[in-house]
């Protein structure tokens, strides 16, 4: 769990890099994690990013290594810029990423079309077979910890890397809402399927709400919920999908992706387009103009 309570940068601080010689100056807090804390800096040099902080110098390097390995030009990951130590006592070891525009996926779904939806769940698997390809699992699914950027074409980017865990191993940072383990689905250790299981149920749980004693309800009633709520879910094109996969039957993400991909979905209603009716309507008033002027003309004559 996080300390949420935990004493903050103050915004406007110089951290200055013991081994690199640079400085960030803290404009303000991004978000609390279970391992740590992210800040919005601006270099000294003026470039923006996004500096995590945490407890440990191990925690650093590991993170620093995972976005190290899976950078490039669509990585899902913020880009790494720099990784050091600092005399502050609130800022002992930090690494300093990519600052990552859009919103959170919670803040945007329910505006989305259902094209944009599929678009944007295709964007986060397929940035979970990048993520996959090396070994790792991204484990703490949840849509607080993706953001989607509207205003690029729906981009997707995973902001916290706090618990990618090696495949095999157990899972160290988890949500229990999209914990497989939680509901019965799947075991509580790093692996592809643990993944897809937390995007299916991530989505599923942005249209239907659970019941306010989740935590307290027992595992197997927790499971009849999740079968009665995936029959409700908006939208039958979703249900098998979600079926195969909560079921165990989809454990790769190529897969799911193909399966996504393959969704009929009703198109998006047409945007009317007001340059065409405003072209039509100047023409029209044109034409009329000029009638007008020649019936007064022909009167004079």
């Amino acid at each position: 769990m996080s300390d949420k309570s935990q004493k903050q940068i103050p915004s406007g601080t110089w951290i200055h890099g013991k081994w690199t010689g640079r400085r960030w100056r803290v404009r303000g807090c991004l978000g609390v994690g279970a391992n740590g804390v992210v800040y919005a800096v601006d270099r000294d040099d003026g470039l923006p990013g996004a500096m995590k902080v945490c407890a440990g110098a191990g925690q650093v390097a590991f993170e620093w290594s995972l976005l190290e390995r899976v950078k490039g030009a669509r990585s899902p990951f913020p880009a790494p810029q720099q990784i050091d130590d600092s005399d502050h006592p609130l800022a002992q070891y930090f690494y300093v990423m990519e600052r990552v525009g859009g919103k959170s996926l919670d803040k945007v779904w329910s505006g989305l079309t259902p094209a944009d939806r599929q678009r944007v769940l295709l964007d986060i698997v397929a940035g979970l077979v990048q993520l996959h390809e090396t070994g790792y699992a991204f484990c703490d699914v949840k849509a607080q910890n993706i953001l989607v950027d509207v205003s690029d074409d729906m981009r997707v980017r995973f902001v916290d890397a706090g618990g990618v865990t090696p495949f095999g191993k157990a899972v160290r940072q988890f949500t229990p809402t999209s914990d497989g383990a939680f509901w019965g689905v799947c075991e509580r250790r790093a692996c592809a399927q643990y993944d897809l299981v937390g995007v299916a149920l991530m989505a599923l749980l942005l249209d239907v709400k659970p019941p306010a004693n989740l935590s307290s309800q027992s595992q197997e009633q927790r499971r009849a919920w999740l079968n009665k709520a995936i029959v409700q879910a908006p939208g039958a094109c979703w249900q098998s999908i979600l079926q195969k996969v909560l079921r165990g039957s989809v454990t790769d993400a190529t897969t799911f992706a193909m399966l996504l991909h393959s969704i009929p979905l009703p198109k998006d209603p047409e945007r009317p387009d007001w340059s065409a009716r405003l072209m039509w309507g100047s023409l029209a008033s044109a034409t009329l103009s000029t009638a007008c002027a020649w019936a007064l003309y022909l009167r004079l004559i």
